[in-house]
């Protein structure tokens, strides 16, 4: 399991991404609730590079179906 300041910098990242307040965000809310598109996700990839030095590509993000799967992801490749 992720630990809490993971969480939130996944959420902080993903928030900056999609131009959303991260006090909407949780682990369990889908992309498909984030909405925006490929554009989005570009951003969200970038951002992950460049704040927390993690390379996930759109394909995958296109596969996972809430954030906790992109926490767990990310996880992984610390």
């Amino acid at each position: 399991m992720a630990s809490q300041e993971l969480t939130e910098q996944v959420l902080e990242v993903t928030a900056a991404a999609y131009g959303v307040d991260v006090a909407e965000l949780s682990p369990e809310t889908s992309f498909d609730e984030l909405g925006g598109g490929s554009m989005k996700m570009i951003a969200l990839t970038s951002t992950l590079e460049n704040e927390l030095d993690v390379e996930i590509t759109i394909h995958e993000i296109m596969k996972m179906k809430s954030l906790q799967e992109l926490i767990e992801r990310v996880e992984d490749e610390l």
